[in-house]
């Protein structure tokens, strides 16, 4: 029982971080997860050849299956970072120590003699393959959720609480790896708790808004509730700068003609989308457009707070409709009949100032 229920909270584990993964609020570290990938499989096996009993086994089989998924999800562009030169090296000696730890399984040699020194010797490998991951993530807190490697923790347990209930001391070995797994299991959990500790979560008048990455780019601002079509989101407060500090800070959000903001937090981190679901109205408030699930980044254009007719940005902000490149939005919005959802000012702007573009080509010689 306590094997069947190890596994089901390994598989449960797996689900949240997939439905995680697939939500784009984590980013897994590549690299670990290839390791997990054959690490586990061999574990498996070294532990069924140390007689491990099928309850023991069937969170390790579970293990290794999701990590499979996990690894071919990794693969997809822009799913998470590349492998940096430390985690390629980690990754080539975690796949040379398995592979020789495979080759002296394999020979014919008795394995019931040295079973325990290759189970040892695989569970080294479980170190290594938490390396790159541990690393990403206390630099970088965002890229987890504390959620699953919780869950995972409880797995373990459960398998460890198997082991003994099977096995007893009698084969204190195959102790080794889920007490191992527990241990760094506990510290990712840890880890990732700490961008939640380190204030990335704010609220305000019922708001609820929270850093996290983005699919866009870098750091997002997601909704920590949901919000109805015109609601209010948020104030938007911070440092007021002139034209001496124009273009030096790529969170700046433009307030009118040669005024820019520098946005405390959460706004800070405001992306940018052709198809945004938040505008900001009067009083540097910011409403929502559209109904905005809980969870989902909360997006504006950055083009209805510039008027500088200079002002110019590329975008790849993958929207249905992206323009590929914004400017200002008496230019941007040029060809409308009605100005976009913007600012009091910055639709004044736009009704005195925008030119619709005109039919005839500039260059006749070239056609239409």
């Amino acid at each position: 029982i306590l094997g069947v229920l190890a596994a089901i909270f390994q598989i449960s584990g797996y689900l949240l971080y997939i439905r995680n993964f697939l939500k784009r609020s984590i980013r897994p570290n590549a690299a670990s997860y290839l390791m997990f990938a054959y690490g586990t499989a061999l574990v498996a096996f070294l532990a069924w050849e140390n007689g491990a009993l099928w309850q023991e086994l069937i969170l390790l089989v579970a293990c290794a299956s999701m990590s499979v998924i996990i690894a071919i999800m990794c693969l997809r562009k822009n799913a998470t970072e590349p492998v940096d030169r430390f985690e390629a090296i980690v990754f080539s000696a975690d796949l040379w120590l398995t592979v020789g730890y495979a080759a002296l399984v394999f020979t014919h040699v008795d394995k019931a003699a040295y079973a325990a020194a290759f189970l040892i010797l695989g569970n080294v490998t479980t170190l290594t393959s938490f390396m790159p991951i541990l690393r990403s993530t206390w630099r970088d807190p965002r890229r987890e959720q504390p959620l699953p490697w919780i869950v995972w923790s409880i797995a373990y347990l459960l398998l460890t609480a198997a082991t003994l209930a099977t096995t007893g001391l009698d084969h204190p070995v195959l102790l080794v790896y889920p007490l191992a797994n527990v241990t760094l299991h506990v510290t990712m959990a840890l880890f990732s708790l700490r961008k939640s500790l380190g204030g990335r979560n704010f609220n305000s008048g019922g708001s609820t808004l929270y850093h996290d990455n983005s699919p866009i780019a870098g750091e997002g601002v997601f909704a920590g509730r949901a919000f109805a079509a015109g609601e209010r989101i948020w104030r938007m407060t911070g440092l007021v700068y002139g034209n001496s500090r124009t273009g030096q800070d790529p969170d700046f959000v433009g307030l009118g003609p040669g005024l820019w903001m520098d946005p405390d937090a959460p706004l800070n981190k405001l992306n940018h989308s052709c198809n945004p679901n938040a505008y900001f109205g009067p009083k540097r408030q910011l409403f929502a457009l559209r109904p905005i699930r809980r969870g989902e980044e909360v997006t504006f254009d950055y083009s209805t707070s510039e008027v500088d007719s200079d002002w110019s940005m590329a975008c790849d902000c993958r929207a249905p409709g992206c323009r590929r490149g914004l400017h200002a939005i008496q230019i941007s919005f040029a060809d409308r009949d009605e100005p976009p959802p913007a600012s009091p000012l910055m639709q004044l702007i736009w009704r005195k100032r925008h030119v619709k573009p005109s039919t005839e080509t500039a260059f006749p010689q070239f056609g239409q």
